[in-house]
């Protein structure tokens, strides 16, 4: 059954724009950013798994099944046409990252299920997915209802989230880490059907529920300081045009074939779905404050180009910037970001990995093992999401722990 877009956020599996007796609920929050600026890509992804997940329940059903299979809706979607969804399916699957529990709509639609469930086994008919990972500490306690802490089962997405899965160099390959949470969230939606299907009961109100996650919290401020070239700095032998803009947060992605995203706009994408309120500067706009310790607190990522460890000024700012003897705090870190598939990083490999060894690698080796790996700029291009996760997470960590004594 092919998936069907629909108006003002939502998505169904029928053929049909009603909606009929769907079997699950796909719930989930949106990056926090106008749609303009979020990559095609990024969009994309939510219904991605989705149309996957009913492609795999369709083969798990018979040939004929006369309703829909699912129903997706985000936080814009029309409140009618959910509520009626929300009133007649059998299996709620939220997407959990930190931006869902502070989304009061994705609140509003997990009362509203949770109602209808009763004094039924709870946890039978919510199947979660951990989009990106969320601390205990921060998982309201309506959610422990549905034992959120089980491993479920030791899927992939239980440790790094879903998300990064969905970078893999081919994620949908049978028994590939996201292909093998499809099939299992699919089998188990499948199993609640025929074996534990739960009775259809009008919702009254959608956005008269209580929000089950109570008020949304104030997002931590992430700060990710961009080390880049531009068109006027450029380092010789690097071509500046299709790579760089007139300003450091102009930087192209420098992975994959596109080159109509800038890395800028990617990371604001992974550190909103990471609960964190982003806060993106050019390293030269900041460099006097940060290298003085100036700035206002916050958690800290300085994304490094390979590339602008060549230019001798920033070099020489960066090694003072990592510099143990500046006793920096420890949520103040960094990441080099490296295409080896670029011919001019090919052709001048060499230099460039010097030219990063010289600079971080001691303070690489006082890093934890994942986050120095991360941080290193090494790997597939492929794991960028991943990888600054990890270090993104690291610094929020660290703040959390020692800046909040």
């Amino acid at each position: 059954m092919k998936g069907q877009k629909g108006m003002g956020g939502f998505r169904q599996s029928g053929d049909e724009r009603s909606v009929r007796e769907p079997l699950f609920f796909l719930s989930y929050a949106r990056p926090q950013e106008p749609e303009a600026e979020r990559p095609r890509m990024e969009r994309d992804l939510f219904l991605t798994f989705f149309d996957d997940l009913t492609q795999r329940l369709s083969t798990l059903l018979p040939r004929q099944w006369p309703g829909d299979l699912g129903y997706a809706a985000d936080a814009e979607a029309p409140e009618q046409p959910t509520l009626r969804a929300l009133s007649v399916c059998h299996v709620f699957v939220p997407l959990i990252s930190p931006q869902y529990f502070s989304t009061r709509r994705c609140g509003l639609e997990w009362s509203a299920f949770r109602q209808r469930v009763g004094a039924r086994d709870v946890a039978l008919h919510f199947v979660p997915v951990t989009w990106a990972p969320v601390e205990p500490a921060n998982i309201p306690p309506a959610v422990l209802e549905v034992d959120f802490n089980t491993p479920r089962g030791g899927r992939a997405d239980t440790v790094d989230g879903l998300y990064p899965l969905m970078f893999d160099e081919d994620p949908k390959r049978r028994g590939s880490p996201y292909d093998l949470v499809v099939d299992d969230v699919a089998r188990t939606i499948s199993r609640v059907v025929r074996d534990h299907p739960l009775p259809a009961r009008t919702l009254p109100s959608l956005l008269g529920q209580q929000n089950a996650f109570r008020a949304a919290r104030t997002r931590l401020v992430l700060r990710i300081v961009v080390l880049a070239p531009t068109r006027e700095r450029s380092p010789e032998g690097r071509t500046a045009d299709g790579h760089y803009g007139d300003a450091q947060t102009d930087w192209v992605a420098p992975y994959g074939d596109r080159r109509d995203r800038t890395l800028a706009a990617d990371v604001r994408t992974i550190a909103d779905h990471l609960g964190y309120a982003p806060e993106i500067v050019g390293f030269d706009d900041v460099a006097p404050a940060l290298l003085a310790g100036t700035l206002p607190s916050a958690p800290t990522v300085l994304l490094i180009d390979n590339w602008a460890l060549l230019d001798t000024a920033w070099r020489d700012q960066v090694a003072a910037y990592v510099d143990p003897a500046a006793k920096r705090p420890a949520w103040e870190t960094f990441m080099v970001v490296r295409d080896d598939s670029d011919p001019e990083t090919g052709q001048r490999g060499a230099e460039l990995r010097a030219a990063v060894d010289g600079t971080l690698s001691a303070s690489l080796q006082t890093l934890q093992t994942n986050v120095q790996h991360a941080a290193s700029g090494d790997g597939p291009r492929e794991r960028f999401p991943s990888h600054f996760s990890t270090v993104a997470e690291f610094a929020a960590g660290l703040f959390r722990f020692r800046g909040s004594r």
